[in-house]
């Protein structure tokens, strides 16, 4: 767990660091980029970062996307990262939505945990919202050896972690789709 926990927490400090300059220009939206919607506001990949690391067989990978820029200018929830983990080692297919407790516990069940935080591109406050159990999402790997992760039927995810503040105005859950993160 502690391994775990130290991935996710590089591999999101990377990302905010690296992606979440005002200055930054957003990578225009294709049909290949990664994308996601938390309740009404949609959000674009600027910039990814894809990790595995293997122990006693098992080799957990981590996918951070994150906007850039304005991230979506959406004033207080501009911005917004998406975290994925889950145990590679069981291939593509469907895996459950739950939470990081859950997969690590069952690591011989596909299971993956997925977070999503808003308001990245502006200071006044964020708001991390966590997978539920239950919902499913679709990995497959491409030619180069990178997944990729989409969840087209909505699943609602619920307010883990409010930092700065958070969003005043942030409910306690949303409903959430996610387009290729890769």
């Amino acid at each position: 767990m502690k391994k775990l926990s130290a991935l996710i927490l590089a591999l999101s400090a990377a990302m905010l660091v690296s992606c979440g300059g005002k200055g930054d220009n957003p990578t225009p939206a294709n049909d290949d980029a990664a994308s996601w919607k938390l309740g009404d506001y949609s959000y674009v990949k600027g910039g990814s970062s894809q990790s595995s690391q293997t122990n006693d067989g098992k080799t957990i990978t981590a996918i951070v996307v994150s906007t850039t820029g304005d991230g979506g200018n959406y004033g207080a929830f501009s911005g917004s990262a998406v975290t994925i983990t889950f145990y590679s080692n069981l291939g593509e297919g469907t895996y459950t939505l739950g939470t990081t407790e859950t997969m690590v516990s069952n690591p011989a069940s596909k299971i993956m945990n997925i977070d999503c935080t808003i308001g990245t591109a502006v200071n006044t406050g964020a708001v991390l919202y966590d997978s539920p159990s239950g919902g499913t999402a679709e990995v497959t790997k491409d030619s180069n050896g990178k997944f990729h992760v989409s969840v087209t039927t909505p699943v609602t995810l619920t307010k883990k972690i409010s930092t700065g503040g958070g969003i005043p105005a942030a409910k306690d859950s949303y409903q959430f789709t996610l387009k290729n993160a890769n």
